[in-house]
């Protein structure tokens, strides 16, 4: 069995019905969504271009927008379904040889990230919401050919950061179970 394998075998189904599973997967299918309609609007400015001379207004604009936004909408899935780029080879030795400081460490990852999260939030929701008091202010693009306000991009960001965020707890807490369950387990050994 391959690492990848061997530590998705700790990890919930990335549907697996919960509120935060289809919450995530929700999520995730939105920014799914957002790369086919974005694909559909590059193919369109380039069918434009091409046959009509006429490019569409804005595309490089609306795909910058887009693609940080899709990031930010799949980050939580991308963490739930154990797809996150991090080193496995000391977790994977820690798991075979030290299971408990395996799992003290996966909570201590998950832990820290919820609470770089956290702090990213707290400093980046007074953006949003002053991109969405003041949309005139806060805008792509080159004003009289073609804007779009920055709140909703800051909007999604911050419900994928805030999921992110969720998941990273509630991966912690079942890191935590795992350890409690494990440590009942060898005191229940102990002659």
């Amino acid at each position: 069995m391959s690492d990848r394998n061997d530590i998705m075998m700790d990890r919930p189904a990335t549907g697996d019905g919960t509120p935060l599973g289809r919450a995530v997967s929700a999520l995730n299918a939105l920014g799914s969504v957002g790369i086919l309609l974005l694909m559909v609007l590059i193919n369109s400015d380039i069918l434009g271009r091409t046959l009509f001379d006429a490019p569409i207004a804005g595309v490089p604009e609306m795909v910058s927008f887009s693609i940080v936004g899709i990031v930010f909408l799949q980050l939580a899935h991308t963490l739930r379904s154990g797809s996150m780029t991090r080193s496995e080879v000391l977790l994977h030795r820690l798991k075979t040889r030290r299971p408990r400081i395996h799992r003290l460490l996966l909570m201590t990852f998950n832990l820290t990230g919820a609470a770089l999260l956290l702090i990213v939030l707290i400093y980046f929701t007074p953006t949003l919401a002053k991109a969405f008091n003041s949309p005139e202010r806060y805008f792509m693009g080159n004003p009289g050919f073609f804007t779009v306000p920055q709140w909703p991009l800051y909007a999604l960001m911050t419900v994928g950061m805030a999921a992110t965020m969720i998941q990273f707890l509630a991966d912690a807490f079942a890191d935590l179970r795992r350890l409690a369950g494990s440590a009942a387990e060898k005191e229940d050994r102990a002659p």
